[in-house]
């Protein structure tokens, strides 16, 4: 299994002198279509296909007033903090700057023309404007990125500083904004019509290793970072069990390029909350969770029946939902 990994290691990028990049990478919980509540259109059914690959979602919408509507759509990304993932990888994108998850929406098999809003703030003020004019890329995501602030003319670089969304730690200038973009577009909603409407996307998903040190059940580890993977992702005796003898069936070599007896992870996460902006819970909802290989763990935490129907697939099916929690699942390998 192998994903197109852009890491962000300005570390390693960008200084003279060699540096170590970290072992994990950061994900990102993009989520479904969102909009201001509507009194009028409802979501009748949404079918969700989450892997660490590729997230697909099918909608059926339906306006249910006398009268057609019109409503602007969003699909918005998580922010990105731009000093935070100076020195950090995020997690698996390509490498477009405005569309880095490979964002496609399509009604009736039609591909829909969206629009890119990019922009970027600081402590809630838009300085968008200004990193504009100083020729630095929005986006900690650009494959330029780091290059293109090192390269800024010293006046470009003291507008910066002087906006106080930049400083300079030694050589090198660090941004302090955060990046916000979103995908909308007007969409049309006959009166008494399903509109089917399908998106898909490559989520960004987190890298890490996870070791023997994280399978331990102890008292002692109970309150600390061992315990991180098994309360995040609610791992049972059983799931721990699996995991420690993958771990020891590894003692001579580690999975995915991995030191001897570590396991490589996936972290992918998905916000299923936005569904609430709709008229009323979903109608259908129906979910699959795919690991990739059969040997592979999939671990979550998830407050329903979950039925295993296939050797990598799990789903789970419920009228009238309305998700009181999000997704966050890891895949183990």
């Amino acid at each position: 299994m192998s994903f197109p990994y852009f890491a962000i290691v300005c570390a390693a990028v960008c200084l003279a002198t060699p540096a170590f990049a970290n072992d994990s990478s950061a994900s990102l919980g993009a989520g479904g279509l969102m909009l201001t509540k509507t009194a009028d259109v409802r979501m009748a059914a949404e079918d969700l296909f989450i892997s660490p690959r590729q997230i697909r979602i099918r909608y059926e919408f339906v306006n249910d007033a006398p009268k057609d509507v019109d409503l602007l759509v969003a699909f918005p990304l998580p922010d990105i903090d731009a000093y935070e993932f100076f020195e950090e990888p995020l997690g698996t994108v390509t490498a477009d700057p405005l569309n880095f998850v490979n964002f496609v929406v399509k009604q009736d098999g039609k591909t829909v023309p969206v629009q890119v809003e990019q922009r970027a703030f600081f402590q809630n003020r838009d300085v968008t404007a200004i990193v504009v004019k100083a020729g630095a890329p929005l986006n900690p995501v650009h494959p330029k990125y780091c290059t293109s602030l090192d390269k800024l003319p010293k006046a470009q670089t003291a507008a910066l500083i002087k906006a106080g969304i930049g400083e300079m730690e030694g050589e090198y200038l660090h941004p302090h904004w955060t990046t916000r973009t979103k995908f909308f577009w007007t969409q049309h909603f006959p009166a008494g019509k399903t509109v089917v409407l399908e998106q898909s996307y490559q989520p960004v998903t987190g890298q890490a290793f996870f070791s023997r040190y994280d399978v331990q059940t102890d008292e002692k580890s109970k309150d600390s970072d061992a315990n991180y993977w098994q309360k995040t992702y609610c791992m049972d005796k059983a799931t721990l069990s699996t995991l420690a003898r993958m771990i020891k069936a590894r003692g001579a070599k580690g999975s995915e390029g991995a030191a001897p007896g570590l396991l490589a992870t996936y972290s992918t996460d998905y916000i299923l909350k936005t569904a609430s902006n709709w008229k009323g819970p979903i109608g259908k909802f129906h979910l699959t969770l795919d690991k990739l290989a059969p040997a592979n763990v999939l671990s979550l935490c998830w407050d329903g029946d979950l039925k295993k129907t296939g050797a990598t697939r799990f789903e789970f099916s419920r009228e009238n939902f309305a998700p009181a929690q999000d997704i966050k699942m890891v895949v183990i390998k």
